[in-house]
């Protein structure tokens, strides 16, 4: 499944890199007053692409319930706890270990007590028995699920929910309201209507008209349980996977019932379609990002561990002069490795400078440092280009390059012509300096220029 977004990635393959004296450091570039270098080639440092959702909290209520963090790479940290516990209640971890948060309510206010778990599903405690025990039932019992602690210390304080792809159990013409907050203020409000709902839904509480309204075309008995035959996949927001994105971010997502009653659940009942294309399809899937960016904002920066490189991206105005909106981000690194994130499919004259600081091996016998290029992950990672310096370059008042305005980077320059619009990076500035230690290294700080789409697949 493809998912298409702007990224860039640093990676410098330090192999590549020949013997470099300690008290000298020539850049490895063209001179700036050159043509610059749009070429391919080999692999020596990038800059590349993928989804600003590469990150999710998987809730899975099967055989093995739990909460996780995961990634393009797996699995990240250790599990949340997820389990029953005594008269119908929850167990969901101390709050420092928690990705996840639950709390429910019976028309008052918010208590964790009065969520509960049981049977593969979730759902507010107001009774110590019973199937509705574990269900949300109308007209007056909601869940909230809010952003744990341990989401924010993997990723950052201002991590925020992008989307949201979620299996729920219904019962009775269940109809469900998902009211989406940032910090407590609304971004979305959105409704999912089964059975008899459909013809005639309920209106929401308060008046408020949803953000989109999905129709569940499976069946929404008052029996039983029938396995997944009475069970939905309700995407909340846009899910990268099924379309656009559509602005909408928050950190709490609150489910009332409406009409009817529903539980929460996350492959409880089995497999309910359509399945994510992720590496946990049954689960319910909470995408995350690092943060949202404003032109003139920056993002987290991440330090330096190893040879990790330090990063931070800054966010110019747009090229086009249009009106800046926020988008969501995710930023990251490895060994010899940066990459940064943001839709595809929103903002797309966004203008953005890296500044990443780089340790490479010092070894006596060279004046290079390694070429920085950029990789745009289409269709497969692994095609570079070279980046060489920026043409024409102006600089604000404070010193900062200052982008190029509508109608600069014209087709001629477009580094991967296989995509859409035109994708464009060049080098501002590069400056190295030794460090003494065991081994003696040399420490790189460059700023990168990017503008364009790109995007990879899962």
């Amino acid at each position: 499944m493809s998912t298409r977004s702007r990224a860039v990635q640093v990676v410098a393959a330090t192999t590549a890199v020949g013997v470099l004296p300690v008290a000298l450091a020539v850049l490895h570039l063209p001179r700036p007053d050159a043509a610059t270098t749009l070429s391919p080639a080999a692999s020596a440092a990038a800059v590349g692409t993928a989804s600003s959702s590469t990150r999710w909290v998987a809730l899975d209520t099967g055989t093995s319930p739990s909460i996780t963090l995961n990634g393009p790479g797996g699995r990240t940290g250790a599990a949340q706890t997820l389990a029953q516990a005594a008269d119908c209640g929850m167990a969901q971890g101390a709050a420092p270990s928690r990705y996840l948060s639950f709390s429910g309510s019976t028309g008052k206010s918010y208590s964790e007590s009065l969520a509960s778990f049981a049977s593969g599903s979730i759902g507010v405690k107001e009774k110590k028995s019973g199937v509705s025990c574990y269900q949300v039932g109308s007209p007056s019992e909601s869940l909230r699920v809010s952003l744990g602690a341990a989401l924010r210390s993997a990723l950052g304080p201002d991590v925020v929910a992008s989307a949201a792809s979620l299996d729920v159990e219904l019962k009775q013409g269940a109809q469900i309201m998902a009211t989406a907050k940032l910090k407590g203020a609304v971004t979305g409000v959105f409704e999912l209507r089964s059975g008899s709902s459909i013809i005639a839904p309920a209106p929401l509480p308060g008046g408020v008209t949803a953000t989109a309204v999905t129709n569940c075309t499976s069946s929404a008995d008052s029996g039983p349980d029938a396995g997944v035959g009475d069970n939905c996949r309700w995407p909340v927001s846009t899910p990268s996977w099924l379309g656009a994105d559509d602005g909408i971010v928050f950190d709490e997502l609150t489910l009332t019932a409406v009409s009817g009653s529903f539980s929460l659940e996350g492959g409880g009942d089995g497999q309910v379609d359509p399945q994510s294309p992720l590496s946990t399809p049954n689960a319910s899937i909470v995408q995350v990002a690092d943060g949202v960016l404003d032109c003139g904002a920056s993002t987290r920066t991440i330090a330096a561990s190893a040879d990790a490189p330090q990063v931070s991206v800054y966010r110019l105005g747009n090229a086009d002069a249009s009106s800046c909106v926020p988008v969501p981000y995710s930023l990251d690194t490895a060994p010899a490795y940066a990459q940064f994130l943001k839709p595809l499919d929103s903002q797309t004259t966004a203008q953005f400078l890296w500044d990443l600081t780089w340790r490479f091996p010092e070894t006596a016998g060279t004046t290079a440092l390694p070429d920085l290029k950029v990789d745009y992950e289409y269709p497969t990672p692994g095609t570079t280009v070279t980046l060489g310096w920026c043409p024409n370059p102006t600089f604000d008042d404070t010193g900062r390059f200052a982008g190029y305005p509508a109608g600069s980077i014209t087709a001629a320059m477009d580094q991967e012509p296989d995509l859409a619009g035109t994708q464009f990076a060049c080098v501002v500035s590069r400056s190295a300096r030794p460090v003494d230690g065991d081994p003696d290294t040399v420490s790189s700080h460059d700023v990168v220029y990017v503008y364009g789409d790109a995007g990879m697949r899962y």
